[in-house]
C-alpha cells in the first residue's frame, strides 16, 4: 500500500509539472483572403494577421508570385516580396491581384507567409494559391438550334416508323 502512495504523488506531482515544460503551439490566423481562394481580377484584398504570442515574432516576411503587395493601401506595382516588422497587435497588408486574365490553367498567385523569431528560426508558416476568377460558361446552348432540330425529326420519325411496324406485324399474327 505504501508504494501506491508514493507512485500516486509521483505521477500527481509529475502532471502539475508537465505543463510548464510542454511548448506551446504556434498558433495563427490569416483573414480578407479570397473566398474559396478565386481572386478577382484587378481587385485589391486587406489581409489581417494575428498571432498567439507576438512577442516571439521578429518580423514577418510574405511573398507572392502573382499581383502585387503593399503595406498601405496606396499600391506600388510590381512589388512582390514585402517585410514587416514586429507588432503588438497584428500586421494588416494589402494584395492587388493580377489585373490581366489569363488562359485556361495560368495565372495563380502563390501567396507564402512566414513568421520569423530573433535567432532567425521560423516560428511559423503559410502557404496558399490563389487561382484567376473561374471560367463560367456562356448561357447560349453549346449545340446549334438546327442540329436540336434535326435530333428531335429524328426521333419523331423513329417513333412512328415504329408503331407503324408493330401494327403491321401485329396484324400479321393474326391472320
Amino acid at each position: 500500500m505504501n508504494l501506491f502512495r508514493i507512485s500516486f504523488v509521483f505521477i500527481f506531482a509529475l502532471s502539475l509539472l508537465s505543463p510548464l515544460y510542454q511548448s506551446e503551439d504556434s498558433v495563427y490566423r490569416v483573414d480578407g483572403l479570397p473566398e474559396n481562394l478565386y481572386y478577382e481580377t484587378g481587385k485589391v484584398y486587406q489581409i489581417d494577421l494575428a498571432a498567439n504570442t507576438y512577442s516571439e515574432i521578429s518580423s514577418v516576411n510574405i511573398t507572392v508570385s502573382n499581383g502585387t503587395l503593399s503595406p498601405s493601401e496606396e499600391i506600388t506595382p510590381e512589388i512582390h516580396n514585402l517585410i514587416l516588422e514586429a507588432s503588438d497587435s497584428g500586421w494588416t497588408f494589402y494584395w492587388e491581384a493580377p489585373s490581366e486574365s489569363y488562359p485556361l490553367g495560368e495565372g495563380e498567385a502563390e501567396l507564402a507567409i512566414i513568421f520569423n523569431q530573433d535567432d532567425g528560426s521560423v516560428w511559423a508558416s503559410f502557404d496558399s494559391v490563389l487561382r484567376p476568377p473561374e471560367i463560367v460558361a456562356h448561357s447560349e446552348p453549346s449545340v446549334p438550334q438546327w442540329a436540336l432540330s434535326l435530333a428531335w425529326g429524328g426521333v419523331s420519325v423513329t417513333v412512328i416508323l415504329t408503331i407503324i411496324g408493330a401494327f403491321v406485324l401485329r396484324r400479321d399474327h393474326l391472320t
